[in-house]
């Protein structure tokens, strides 16, 4: 049986970059991402996406996509206007005419920044800038950029670009990125997701395998609650851990994702899902990963009759279905509750594959930080 032992809470990183395509902040500008989706983004604030960023180590990776938008053509006989530069001479030249519709300049200039920090701190400091001219291909620009953090513990940060789109007819970039030496999270538009998971024991099999937690979340920036004894909102059992509820209330930055694995010293009466759905779009979450129980827990089917409902209600809330996934499967101990080291494998592989897919989800969520 695998011991039952308090963990304690820390960040990782992962040690390898994971690029999952499409990543970003939901954008707010003319460009549009390339994806997945595909969809276009409309004009508005700075909140733009810009691609992937991904945590390895001491260092972010930015990987970014954008199809350009249509060149801005102006009515005949209507002259120039603030956002349509004057024609000089050939397309592509700074300050150059609108191209004909359907064209795209030769490059693209950019401005880019970057920025990071600690992921409890309320400001990012700028590590890194820079400026670049992208060649279109087939209306798309594409740019990677991998830069140093100062110490391997600053978990937060993000990259932003300005474009020079006046060869489109367009003056105004749509996102205006930060100048001085500090930056908040949301002004940056590509971030690094960032994620909280809270457990009670069964969560705890993580650290009873190699590298458990950064198995559990890949490349991402995570911070880990698991405690023995805990319990959704109700007190708990010896050792008396705060409950789900009180952590996220508690958190500096429960980040983007939470997910929550915990109900295995619940009862379905007092698993209160509503209170910790406020509680956690009181804090600013995005997205809830929510695990049921494996069937053969004692309290699974009362726990996963509330999840199913409250998944009704929210539609935020992703059922983490390791009850399906769990079935049949040799990786509990005699107690039906907790995890042999295959089966501890098994849920760090789960976590993973749930967290990328919320990360995913939050490309339809309005108003998210991530894409």
């Amino acid at each position: 049986m695998m011991p039952r032992a308090r963990a304690t809470r820390a960040a990782v990183a992962g040690t390898a970059v994971v690029v999952l395509l499409g990543l970003a902040a939901v954008a707010a500008s003319p460009l549009m991402a390339s994806g997945d989706t595909g969809a276009a983004r409309a004009p508005g604030s700075a909140d733009a996406g810009q691609g992937t960023v991904t945590r390895d180590g001491r260092a972010m990776t930015w990987r970014l996509s954008y199809r350009l938008p249509d060149p801005v053509i102006p009515p005949a006989g209507t002259g120039t206007t603030a956002t349509t530069p004057a024609p000089p001479a050939a397309p592509g030249a700074p300050g150059a005419a609108p191209a004909p519709t359907g064209a795209v300049p030769a490059t693209v200039p950019m401005r880019w920044v970057a920025y990071g920090g600690s992921r409890n701190a309320r400001t990012l400091r700028r590590v890194a800038a820079g400026k670049a001219d992208l060649v279109p291909r087939d209306g798309v620009v594409t740019f990677r950029r991998r830069v140093a953090l100062p110490v391997a513990g600053a978990m937060s940060g993000g990259f932003c670009a300005e474009f020079d789109l006046t060869a489109l007819g367009i003056a105004e970039p749509a996102v205006r990125c930060p100048t001085g030496a500090t930056a908040t999270r949301a002004q940056l538009p590509a971030r690094v997701p960032e994620v909280t998971v809270i457990a009670d024991s069964v969560g705890t099999g993580l650290d009873y395998i190699p590298a458990g937690r950064a198995k559990a979340t890949g490349a991402w920036s995570a911070v880990f609650d698991l405690k023995v004894c805990r319990r959704l909102v109700a007190p708990p059992c010896p050792p008396n851990p705060p409950s789900a509820l009180s952590v996220i209330r508690s958190l500096p930055s429960p980040g983007d994702i939470v997910l929550i694995h915990v109900g295995y010293n619940d009862a379905g009466a007092t698993y209160d899902i509503a209170r910790v759905m406020t509680a956690l779009k009181a804090r600013g979450v995005r997205r809830a990963v929510w695990l049921n129980l494996q069937a053969i827990a004692p309290f699974a089917s009362g726990v996963n009759a509330a999840v199913r409902t409250a998944a009704g209600r929210y539609d935020w809330l992703q059922v983490a279905d390791w009850a399906s996934h769990s079935a049949g499967r040799g990786w509990f101990v005699a107690d039906r509750d907790h995890l042999t080291p295959s089966g501890a494998e098994a849920l760090a592989a789960f976590y993973r594959a749930e967290i990328a897919r919320a990360i995913r989800a939050l490309d339809a969520q309005a108003g998210s930080p991530a894409r």
